[in-house]
């Protein structure tokens, strides 16, 4: 027999999706409120920098995210990750950002590719036999993922993370970047993918994307990769700036500061106007009802005599039969009765024969 054909497939589609035209910042957006935003949000990590180390032998470190707001949701949702490249690098170089590369199998394959181009920033390399392995349980699967801060993998394998992986690498936003390792310049291919940030192409309406850590960035290199990031983020939604809701930044445990808001004029005039239409569907409904209400009593009130007619058609039938029944059978009683019994004189002619 065949195999069955697939008609539709059940994993995310590992292309990337239609880039738009990088268009220029909107006349609305302002550099000075977004240099704002950073000063008080550095300010806010160094307050909860301090009591963080007096609370906490080895305090996680935080990195600020810009967050991207739309209107509405995407339909399409990719694995492969957009590489946007920053002036700055967004995580502290190596060895301070621990960095895993997962590898195809055989393992010491890899390892000794890195070893020739003289490769020493990658922490550690886990190949997919490990991760089926190993790492296949919950708790050391989790023990990986706390222990780098970065993680790359051969783009030959992406569309197996998902699986080996689980949701927990995708919601803390450390799902694996896809580099080439057939590149000739292995050691550039590698710094780039280090260097850059990603855009995660998802269905919901909200994008982060990290530009810089707080600890290793001044406010100046901070606004330099947020006024970098921006266009080319906005250029991987649909429908551009037309769909764009707010912008603000914030860092791994802070609130979004705002930074940049859409005009809401007429946004909700569509709605309006819907639910009017909706309002006079819904009369125009209840006018049909009570119209449909008003033949359903006539229809019954020319029914009622017609059943009062044939209810006391059906009593006089009744009368006439029970009469019917009744009849003659007095008479051939007294007739039984008086061939027994003989008939009784009348009080005349008892009178007549006393006198």
């Amino acid at each position: 027999m065949p195999a069955p054909i697939k008609l539709f497939s059940t994993k995310p589609s590992s292309s990337k999706p239609k880039k738009q035209p990088i268009e220029p910042l909107p006349k609305t957006f302002s550099e000075n409120q977004a240099k704002k935003a950073i000063e008080a949000l550095l300010n806010h990590y160094e307050k909860v920098k301090n009591q963080k180390e007096q609370e906490e032998l080895i305090p996680k470190e935080e990195n600020v995210w810009l967050v991207v707001n739309t209107k509405k949701g995407s339909t399409k949702r990719g694995l492969m990750p957009i590489k946007i490249q920053l002036p700055n690098p967004p995580l502290p170089p190596p060895p301070t950002t621990s960095i895993c590369l997962i590898s195809k199998s055989p393992q010491r394959e890899y390892k000794d590719l890195l070893i020739k181009h003289n490769i020493k920033f990658i922490s550690r390399v886990v190949g997919i036999e490990k991760l089926k392995g190993k790492f296949k349980p919950f708790e050391p699967r989790r023990e990986l993922m706390r222990d780098h801060e970065l993680f790359l993998c051969d783009e030959r394998v992406l569309t197996l993370m998902p699986g080996l992986l689980g949701k927990m690498f995708f919601e803390t936003k450390k799902q694996p970047i896809p580099v080439n390792m057939l590149r000739k310049d292995l050691k550039a291919e590698l710094g780039r993918a280090i260097s850059s940030t990603y855009f995660h192409p998802s269905t919901g309406t909200s994008y982060s994307i990290r530009i810089a850590t707080p600890s290793s960035s001044n406010s100046s290199e901070i606004l330099q990769n947020l006024l970098s990031a921006l266009p080319n983020v906005i250029s991987n939604i649909p429908e551009g700036w037309e769909n764009i809701l707010s912008i603000g930044i914030k860092t791994s445990n802070s609130i979004m500061l705002p930074i940049w808001n859409s005009n809401l004029k007429g946004r909700f005039d569509k709605s309006i106007k819907n639910q009017d239409k909706e309002n006079d569907i819904e009369m125009s409904e209840e006018e049909e009802e009570k119209e449909e209400e008003k033949v359903t009593e006539q229809q019954q009130q020319q029914q009622q005599p017609k059943k009062k007619l044939i209810s006391s058609d059906k009593s006089q039938i009744q009368q006439q039969k029970k009469k019917s029944s009744t009849i003659g059978s007095g008479s051939v009683t007294k007739k039984v009765k008086s061939d027994l019994i003989g008939t009784p004189k009348s009080k005349k002619v008892l009178k007549k024969s006393k006198a």
